[in-house]
């Protein structure tokens, strides 16, 4: 069933426990924040709280510019500029320059336009 405005929608969320499919215009796809509990460091773990970073969500994708913060075992990443696309399972990784400082599995992403269910 077409939507209401007759633009296409995409897949944004699939939760199985509710048999939901979550769909929405395609500028909800932007992730504005993605967060993981599954991170390794090369080298010293970074203190809890906020550091900046470089982040690369694909392999030939060009590291961007992000806000990171460690706490309570979550790391949560924010982008100067959102994300296109990510999507839970996919590896982030933590650059300060031109040196890796970890990496994670995201867990979580939020949108950038966030779309009621």
């Amino acid at each position: 069933m077409p939507a209401a405005d007759g633009k296409p929608r995409f897949v944004l969320e699939v939760r199985p426990v509710s048999n939901t499919v979550v769909v929405g215009p395609k500028e909800a796809l932007a992730c504005a924040e993605i967060a993981g509990e599954r991170f390794s460091w090369a080298g010293r773990a970074p203190a809890e709280g906020t550091f900046d970073c470089d982040v690369q969500i694909r392999a030939h994708a060009d590291p961007v510019p992000a806000q990171a913060e460690l706490a309570d075992g979550v790391l949560t990443v924010r982008p100067t500029h959102p994300f296109d696309g990510v999507a839970p399972g996919q590896t982030a990784v933590l650059y300060d320059g031109t040196r890796v400082i970890g990496q994670f599995t995201i867990d979580r992403t939020v949108s950038a336009v966030p779309v009621d269910a």
